[in-house]
């Protein structure tokens, strides 16, 4: 093979064993730029080996809708440009565009859908629990109808969770499904314990801790408490979700409410959707501000809906001997300490771009640099693998293609 083919893989290459490693993939804020302390980002070793494939879905999962479509429109610009340049007809170009937005669509779509090995957040502290307050199983009408509890609670253990709360919408079958394979102890496994997510001034969705099925007589179709007489045997307890239309109005909305919000205790800085991570990008001083004001916790959430499979938060939180408790205790641990403690959850964060306003254009250089820096070295040895293979795999293809034209 000619040394000028080889100068685009040995500059990946390059690229990938000079730059990896650079990039924290865990911080404890959005912008932050050292290493979280305490805990790992684990990847098993199927992760680790499809690592250019695991990385940029991954990081394609965790875009929000702004910036998913600057990355589209960057990459059809490039490859359009490219195309001009070297002055291609003008059917050229377009078949290019297309075949450059069919595939960028497949990987949007292998993102969602492609079940694959999933990173993993490990502690240093046997003490401290991983949790996810809203979560969904095919019981709310908006989720993937496969997605069963089960399927909840397997995502939640390729993510590194240790509790998460199913939160479906007024619904509280899947919750109800997901307890009886409760494991005896909490630290046997991945326990799944009962929410609920409802709507609130028609505007604002709340989740509430704790609340179950005995409490449904309680509430009205859209998730409000209309009476006190609640008969679950937890306290419950009220987080405020995103994405929400109108943060501004929300102080006022909370205090002036004739619906109650039992304990209300919490706000989501981080929500998984595509449009809460856009929240979080757009007004994340306004949510903390507002946090600060009412006295709220901030908590994350991975509002699963049975798509993708990567984790843009956890919440730590410090139980000890949580293991050797069944999960309603630790539910119920939790919950009081959100009530007693709105300094008792530490959000961690997957790094991700978090571009906002006109710098969402650059969305997808950012990106890279954060893909490419945060290899590990036995990713980056992965990704060399790869890129060589993929240029054999070229170098065979032309040559097929030459003989077949002699």
């Amino acid at each position: 093979m000619p040394m000028r083919k080889l100068i685009i893989p040995l500059g990946l290459a390059v690229i990938v064993l000079a730059f990896g490693g650079r990039v924290p993939n865990l911080v404890d804020n959005p912008h932050a730029t050292t290493p979280a302390a305490g805990v790992t980002l684990a990847l098993p070793t199927s992760y680790v080996v499809l690592s250019p494939f695991s990385r940029i879905l991954d990081a394609l999962t965790l875009l929000s809708t702004a910036q998913s479509i600057a990355v589209i429109v960057t990459v059809v610009a490039v490859v359009a440009g490219w195309k001009v340049v070297r002055r291609r007809k003008l059917k050229s170009v377009a078949i290019s565009i297309a075949a450059t937005l069919l595939m960028v669509g497949i990987l949007e779509a292998a993102a969602a859908f492609l079940p694959r090995p999933m990173a993993s957040l490990t502690v240093d502290n046997p003490d401290i629990v991983r949790v996810d307050f809203h979560s969904h199983t095919a019981a709310s009408h908006d989720v993937r109808q496969s997605f069963s509890a089960e399927d909840n609670r397997q995502w939640h253990r390729g993510g590194g969770f240790d509790i998460a709360y199913i939160t479906d919408h007024v619904k509280f079958g899947g919750a109800e499904a997901a307890l009886a394979r409760n494991p005896k102890l909490a630290g046997q496994g991945v326990s799944l314990v009962e929410g609920m997510e409802g709507r609130y001034h028609k505007i604002m969705s709340t989740v509430i801790l704790g609340i179950t099925a005995m409490d449904a007589p309680a509430l009205n179709e859209r998730g409000n408490i209309l009476s006190a007489q609640l008969k679950s045997p937890r306290e419950p307890v009220t987080i405020i979700a995103i994405p929400n239309r109108n943060l501004d109005s929300l102080s006022a909305r909370v205090r002036d409410s004739a619906v109650a919000l039992p304990n209300l205790a919490g706000i989501e800085l981080v929500d998984a959707a595509p449009r809460g991570l856009a929240q979080l990008d757009r007004e994340e001083s306004k949510i903390r501000s507002l946090a600060r004001e009412l006295g709220l916790a901030l908590v994350a959430g991975s509002n699963n809906h049975g798509y993708g499979r990567a984790v843009a938060a956890w919440n730590l939180m410090k139980v000890p001997a949580w293991r050797s408790m069944r999960s309603d205790a630790v539910a119920s641990a939790i919950e009081n300490q959100l009530r007693a403690d709105r300094a008792s959850v530490r959000i961690v964060h997957r790094t991700r771009p978090g571009t906002s306003g006109f710098k969402v254009v650059g969305t997808l250089p950012i990106l890279a640099a954060q893909v490419v820096g945060g290899l590990s070295l036995t990713e980056r040895i992965s990704w060399i693998v790869w890129i060589g293979f993929a240029t054999v795999l070229t170098s065979l293809k032309k040559r097929r293609g030459s003989r077949a034209l002699a």
